[in-house]
């Protein structure tokens, strides 16, 4: 019976845990806070599973948060972090004061370093729009833990103390490549916080 007791209580968190309501995101204007992008099809908001309680950052997902990620941002501070990383051998960034844009592009390939990706790296850096504001994309590679590539790109703009972010992780073999052009769209769409 103690063997069967933990066991039992594992299976009612996870029924519990199946039970959360993932929220649609419906094509059309979404906002992150301040921060707005249009939608040019319907994602799925799983912040409630990914964010991890981090008020200013949405994930939004078309095929499942394993297959494809979008993470907006509305205005982060010096301070705060994109992602809470799962560990407490993998700390979190943090946001510093002053950060340049190939800082900024640190910071992005940190956070995700920070969710358990190996093999960080940012490449391609070139001018952007976030908006009206100055900004810099950037295109990311990574692997997972269990050896699968991950392709990604990111938009980083900062303005009146506050950084934004846009960031698409899918992994390299079909899925990047698919979303790719509604991901392309909604990095155009971006609007910071004012």
């Amino acid at each position: 019976m103690r063997i069967l007791r933990p066991l039992l209580a594992a299976a009612a968190v996870l029924a519990l845990a199946a039970c959360e309501t993932i929220p649609k995101a419906p094509a059309g204007p979404y906002k992150a806070g301040a921060s707005q992008v249009t939608l040019g099809r319907d994602w799925s908001d799983v912040s409630v599973l990914l964010a991890g309680g981090l008020k200013k950052v949405k994930v939004l997902s078309i095929d499942g948060p394993i297959l494809n990620r979008l993470y907006i941002t509305d205005g982060l501070a010096v301070g705060e972090s994109l992602v809470k990383s799962p560990s407490k051998e993998r700390p979190t960034p943090k946001l510093r004061a002053g950060m340049n844009s190939s800082e900024r592009m640190e910071f992005v390939a940190d956070s995700i370093a920070a969710m358990g990706y190996q093999r960080v790296e940012t490449m391609k850096p070139r001018p952007a729009k976030f908006g009206e504001q100055q900004a810099v994309r950037f295109d990311i590679t990574a692997r997972t833990e269990d050896g699968l590539d991950v392709q990604g790109t990111a938009l980083a703009s900062e303005a009146a103390g506050k950084t934004a972010f846009v960031l698409f992780l899918a992994p390299a073999e079909h899925y990047f490549q698919a979303s790719l052009p509604e991901v392309e769209k909604v990095m155009a769409s971006a609007r910071p916080a004012g």
